[in-house]
């Protein structure tokens, strides 16, 4: 886990993370946090000071408040890095079906679970890695740079909430990955329906054309599967297509 943020804006891409912007993702080197004026065309943005020190939260305390949604105006222009160290005995359980069924109609991410006759939706979380790390719904990125903060993911496209613990919001082939034989995409986990969750692209690079809105589809080696959003996109998959464990 980490790095997150860099120390000083001379600091190369080896002492940060990463940020999603766009579908695309930017090293958090130092040069990035230098020119977060120009990059989001606001003149607000200087996270560093006359030394080129950049402004990073500290503590646990600072972690709490720079991620509460009402983040104080004393955290503007921070870089918040939230550290294994400051979580305590956290375990987190997820239930997934060994033997995915799939339905006639999908289910939307978001709130309380419930077939979609009920008007409910499923699980917020997009599935598990194979190190049982959370593939977990988008970053709240709008709020995190509404508040003047920026809040960078590992290289591995993950960081810590101190209540979630550390959890993905990309897929960037760090993490643990089971390699197909027929040059298909590498598997990188399971989603929530117990589904298989591979990759973006195949070995060649190519995306499959025959996605559907969930971004899964079909093939005679795997069954029904899913394949992961692009890196950059903040995302995972679109919805369920399978039933899933209330």
């Amino acid at each position: 886990m980490g790095p997150w943020c860099p120390d000083n804006i001379a600091d190369d891409a080896t002492k940060g993370g990463i940020w999603l912007e766009n579908g695309e993702i930017y090293d958090v080197d130092g040069a990035f946090i230098e020119n977060m004026a120009t990059f989001y065309n606001d003149t607000k943005w200087k996270m560093y000071d006359a030394n080129g020190d950049i402004y990073t939260t500290e503590t646990e305390d600072d972690c709490a408040n720079a991620a509460n949604p009402n983040v104080g105006e004393e955290y503007e222009n921070f870089c918040v890095e939230c550290l294994p160290s400051y979580l305590g005995e956290l375990t987190q359980t997820y239930t997934i079906p060994v033997t995915p069924v799939k339905q006639t109609t999908a289910y939307s991410f978001g709130g309380p679970p419930g077939p979609p006759s009920a008007g409910e939706v499923g699980p917020s979380q997009r599935g598990v890695a194979f190190n049982g790390v959370v593939f977990d719904a988008p970053a709240p990125t709008d709020a995190i740079l509404g508040a003047y903060t920026l809040a960078p993911f590992d290289d591995a496209g993950g960081h810590i909430n101190l209540n979630a613990g550390y959890h993905y919001h990309a897929a960037t082939g760090v993490s643990t990955q089971i390699t197909q034989e027929d040059e298909h995409a590498a598997q990188i986990g399971y989603a929530m329906d117990g589904h298989g969750l591979y990759a973006q692209l195949d070995a060649n690079g190519n995306e499959p054309t025959d996605l559907d809105e969930c971004r899964g589809h079909t093939d005679s080696v795997r069954g029904y599967h899913y394949h992961a959003d692009a890196p950059g996109s903040n995302n995972f998959i679109d919805c369920l297509y399978g039933a899933y464990v209330n």
